[in-house]
């Protein structure tokens, strides 16, 4: 269980600081302030985001992942992506990464729940409710870019 538990929640750490790369760099690249703005606040959520994810998995007694230098390149080459595409592309892939990482957050409490690890249903379900609020703003940035 430990192993793959760990895998699971390594992959959301790591996802979780592409996201940070990509909102950080987002935020100073598009040229709507509107949008820079959410982007910002979508900083401070990621940086919350990871400081609960790690201690979750420190307290579950395993080792949290570090940053991934291949989510960090794909981070810069989506950021790079608006440049030639303008942000839609680069928001549209943000939203239905965000959408994902909603349902793992999701999948990840219910089967701590199964396994009787009750301690953790608030953390799993504030997780996954950012990423859906994420989700959604983003949508709108979207449909409306």
């Amino acid at each position: 269980m430990a192993n793959t538990l760990g895998s699971e929640l390594d992959e959301a750490l790591r996802s979780e600081h592409g996201a940070l790369v990509a909102y950080r760099r987002l935020a100073g690249l598009v040229r709507d302030g509107d949008l820079a703005r959410v982007l910002a606040t979508f900083v401070e959520d990621e940086l919350r985001q990871i400081a609960e994810l790690t201690a979750t998995i420190e307290a579950l007694g395993l080792q949290p992942a570090r940053a991934s230098l291949r989510r960090r390149v794909l981070a810069e080459l989506l950021v790079f992506s608006v440049r030639i595409l303008g942000p839609r592309f680069a928001l549209r892939v943000c939203r239905e990464a965000e959408e994902t990482r909603a349902r793992w957050y999701a999948h990840l409490g219910g089967f701590l729940r199964d396994m009787g690890e009750r301690r953790f249903d608030a953390s799993f379900q504030r997780m996954s409710l950012l990423k859906l609020h994420h989700a959604q703003t983003l949508g709108a940035w979207v449909h409306n870019a």
